[in-house]
């Protein structure tokens, strides 16, 4: 069995490489900022009739392996990435890659984007064990802060295993509905169309890809909504995408 290297790469896009260097966390080594779960009050955004159904309640963060705490993400090998700190990220996109001396790839860790201010999220993949995560991560919207009333379109990216590919979101603040797509193509694969409701300065619901039905859990991020980032789940991983996007 070969010794495991960990590598970085620093992509402009995905598709070019711009350096190698050392494993072990992304980004500088300055202290990440501390994301806390904001005290959630009510402005419209949840009904609490005794009659109304259950809100939907998506999390701050949410990983489908390993473990996320602000803007540390712990992939399931236990291998720590620090995703943000206080400096200017180099890229678009950043990959860690894990591989063996004979340069076999082991796993690969991604997050995306340094052009956001206020969301981050990425994918993990085991290649030898065939494993497909995805994580999500942001400063929380208030639920008070997010609005009641009007329309937005939302602007930005959907990843699978490093690969982006472009996504857009249509919000109805008033009718408290997000409609989503993530473009399909070779390098991605099949598009991702999502369908939720909003509720608690988040929002849940249901996914198609390739034929096959999943689910979305998201939120929005920043002080009034300026962002939003979730992930969409399936049974078959591959399908697995997380996203992010700024409001237009």
């Amino acid at each position: 069995m070969g010794i495991l290297k960990p590598g970085l790469l620093l992509t402009a896009f995905v598709l070019t490489a711009c350096g190698g260097g050392g494993g072990g966390g992304g980004g500088d080594n300055s202290t990440p900022p501390v994301t806390t779960a904001p005290v959630q009050t009510d402005n419209g955004n949840t009904d609490t009739t005794p009659e109304a159904p259950a809100p939907a309640t998506a999390p701050v963060s949410l990983t489908t392996g390993g473990t996320i705490s602000g803007w540390t993400y712990t992939t399931p090998e236990g291998r720590e990435y620090v995703m943000r700190g206080t400096g200017i990220s180099a890229g678009l996109v950043q990959t860690q890659r894990l591989t063996r001396d004979d340069r076999t790839p082991v796993s690969s860790t991604s997050w995306c984007c340094g052009r956001m201010s206020y969301t981050t999220f990425g994918t993990w993949t085991d290649f030898e064990k065939g494993q497909h995560d995805v994580f999500y991560t942001g400063d929380a919207t208030l639920a008070a802060n997010v609005p009641t009333q009007g329309t937005a379109t939302y602007v930005g990216y959907g990843m699978r295993e490093g690969t982006l590919s472009d996504a857009r979101f249509d919000i109805d603040f008033a009718a408290k509905t997000v409609n989503g797509t993530i473009a399909g193509n070779e390098t991605f694969g099949s598009e991702v169309a999502m369908q939720g409701n909003i509720a608690n300065g988040g929002f849940t619901g249901n996914a198609q890809s390739g034929g096959q039905a999943g689910t979305i859990s998201g939120h929005f991020n920043g002080p009034t909504a300026e962002e939003l980032g979730g992930l969409a789940q399936f049974a078959d991983t591959t399908k697995n995408a997380s996203f992010g996007a700024t409001r237009q």
